[in-house]
């Protein structure tokens, strides 16, 4: 079985509890909707269709009465000036939304490297847990193929820059969900580098409310298991017999501390 948890279960406190801010020069935003606007008016070339706006824009072009770039940018300025304060006044809620959507989220979260300390340390009970290793079965349709790797920065991704606001407010692009979720779910700290992450993101789960659902994996699913080299005996020998029970094709490793570095070595488990 896997855990699936809600990010407030996670290991890192800060992880997904931030919000995406619009950081932008409004004048600055303004001068290119209308740069934009104009194009899709009296380009030489129909802009882009990526919301209603642009629908109607392209639906009568045209049409539109030719102004002089000074009435154009006179009348469609004070409009642009609204739309950016609505924005800028719905933000609060929409953060609210945002992160009450990401509480309920049920997340899986996995790792590329299995011989790392801290990853040891933070998760596997001071090295007396175990490594589960899977690999995609594509006759299974496995889950893991739809695992992305997280992105690690410095700063709090943003949820619009000036280009792409611009874009939305001249009818030339739409804010997709999808991608209000995806800087949140696959942006963490570049303090977590060295976890080196993959998540697989699953929604709210089937149990809206539950903090965390634990789902079984195929048997072929299960490449390899590695013991930690402090686990204690009686749990390495029930993991053992349920290994060779249920499991019986998964490789069976362990970690051993290196002699004269910090490193941790993972060989194969001597028969027991």
């Amino acid at each position: 079985m896997l855990r699936w948890s809600t990010p407030g279960t996670l290991n890192d406190p800060y992880d997904m509890q931030f919000d995406l801010h619009i950081e932008v020069d409004r004048e600055a935003v303004k001068r290119l909707t209308l740069e934009k606007l104009w194009d899709a008016h009296y380009g030489p070339h129909p802009a882009p269709v990526g919301n209603p706006l642009g629908v109607v824009i392209r639906a009568f072009r045209g049409r539109f009465p030719q102004l002089t770039r000074e009435e154009f940018d006179r009348q469609y300025g004070e409009a642009i000036e609204e739309g950016l304060a609505r924005m800028e006044r719905a933000l609060p809620t929409f953060q609210r939304e945002v992160r009450s959507q990401i509480a309920r989220s049920k997340i899986l979260c996995l790792t590329e490297i299995a011989d790392s300390a801290p990853m040891w340390a933070y998760y596997a009970e001071q090295h007396q847990g175990l490594v589960l290793r899977f690999k995609s079965v594509p006759e299974l349709d496995s889950p893991w193929v739809t695992a992305r790797p997280i992105q690690y920065h410095a700063d709090m991704p943003r949820l619009l820059d000036a280009d792409f606001l611009a874009d939305l407010s001249s009818g030339r692009a739409t804010l997709e969900p999808t991608t209000i979720l995806d800087r949140l779910i696959y942006t963490k700290s570049i303090e977590w580098a060295h976890e080196r992450e993959w998540r697989i993101f699953s929604g709210d789960g089937r149990d809206v409310d539950a903090l965390y659902e634990d789902l079984p994996f195929h048997q072929q699913e299960l490449e390899a298991v590695i013991f930690g080299c402090r686990i204690p005996a009686q749990d390495r020998a029930a993991f053992l017999r349920l290994i060779r029970e249920h499991y019986p094709q998964a490789l069976m490793f362990e970690v051993e501390r290196a002699a004269r570095n910090f490193q941790l070595n993972i060989v194969p488990l001597v028969h027991e």
